[in-house]
């Protein structure tokens, strides 16, 4: 008789872990509901880009100019990339990784941490993903505490056991829009247990004030065992393409490197991304806009009397007296999706992405009265 591979102790092992749920995209809102215009404020996309000359570069390849084409593979390592990464961040080429979007560095340093085993330290209300990568690859997690408007470095600290190998810290933080001091930051890097690797995340960090946000990458002379994230998905606005890259030490990306998928990265992607990490201009274009919307959003808050957290990253979290679901499917009626919160532990509460200010407009028509009735 067929038991099925639920039956299989690593299958029933991954039947245990929950499916990341992203955020529902436009076409599929189009189909359900029929309606024409969707905005969608739910996945944290930058919509300002890409730019004219990311759109060239592509064309380019399209084209088949300069011995380029989809018929041939890309380059497996994206040497010309991290070339160009490595001189925006001052780093050797060898210390720095490319993945399909941040997600699989994710993913790639999760399965080379667990081949034996061992724990990771998540702070509570942090990116799905850490806690996915971590059990698929065979780990376990140890979630420390944490608030949707704090990040407590000494309970990370405390929650350390024998057999961790990873921590992980969103900084800025998704989906709660908050990140460390400093003082704080440096605090973590510099008594965290030496063997264990620490993840910073930083995929919204452009977001931030270079001048006032602590880069993790300063600290990799100090800290041989940090990997430190990026991706072209957020300000760069090149979701849709797949592509992120990891900073870390030559040993450290060396074993990443055993562990990648040769060709993991795709060639449109890599061009377009090689456009991108060079175009400080659109950067701060993007941050500006985001920094304008982020004030508007919160006078608009205001009046509806409802309650926001964080002021990091391109979003924000809205808290409503009604459940986030609720909330959600409202305003999905209505053309506009959001993220709800319940699966973060923050059951009303929904993420909202900052759009351009015609798609803010949209998401007030129709969230207003809602939640005038609730918050």
């Amino acid at each position: 008789m067929h038991s099925g591979l639920s039956a299989l102790p690593g299958f029933e092992h991954l039947a245990r872990i929950p499916l990341y749920v992203p955020g529902k995209p436009i076409q599929e809102v189009q189909r359900e509901l029929g309606l024409e215009r969707i905005v969608k404020l739910a996945s944290n996309e930058n919509p300002w880009g890409p730019t004219p000359a990311v759109k060239a570069r592509l064309a380019a390849i399209l084209e088949g100019a300069n011995g380029e084409g989809l018929g041939l593979y890309p380059v497996s390592d994206g040497y010309y990339l991290r070339q160009a990464i490595s001189a925006r961040k001052s780093l050797p080429v060898d210390q720095v990784v490319l993945g399909n979007g941040s997600s699989e560095l994710l993913e790639m340093i999760a399965k080379a941490a667990f081949l034996e085993g061992g724990s990771a330290v998540i702070p509570r209300h942090s990116f799905a993903i850490y806690s996915i990568a971590t059990q698929t690859a065979g780990g376990s997690v140890i979630e420390s505490r944490a608030t949707a408007s704090e990040l407590d470095v000494d309970d990370i600290l405390r929650s350390v056991a024998p057999d961790t190998r990873l921590v992980y810290l969103g900084h800025p933080n998704n989906p709660t829009g908050i990140r460390l001091e400093r003082s704080a930051f440096e605090r973590l890097v510099r008594n965290l247990r030496e063997d264990i690797i620490l993840v910073v995340d930083q995929a919204y960090a452009e977001y931030e004030e270079p001048a006032n946000y602590p880069d993790a990458a300063a600290y990799l002379d100090e800290r041989p065992n940090l990997l430190v994230l990026h991706t072209f998905s957020k300000i760069h606005a090149l979701a849709a393409l797949r592509i992120g890259y990891g900073l870390g030490s030559k040993e450290l990306i060396g074993y990443l490197e055993r562990v990648r998928s040769p060709f993991n990265t795709n060639h449109l992607a890599q061009a377009a991304a090689e456009v991108s990490v060079q175009d400080l201009a659109f950067e701060a274009f993007s941050r500006q806009r985001n920094t304008e919307a982020r004030g508007v959003f919160a006078l608009e808050a205001a009046q509806h009397r409802c309650t926001l957290s964080g002021d990091c990253g391109n979003f924000v979290l809205l808290e409503s007296a009604f459940p986030a679901k609720d909330l959600f499917l409202g305003l999905m009626q209505k053309g506009v999706i959001v993220r709800p919160m319940h699966g973060y532990g923050l059951p009303n509460q929904v993420r909202v992405t900052f759009g351009k200010p015609d798609e803010m407009e949209a998401f007030w028509r129709a969230a207003g009265p809602l939640l005038d009735g609730g918050c």
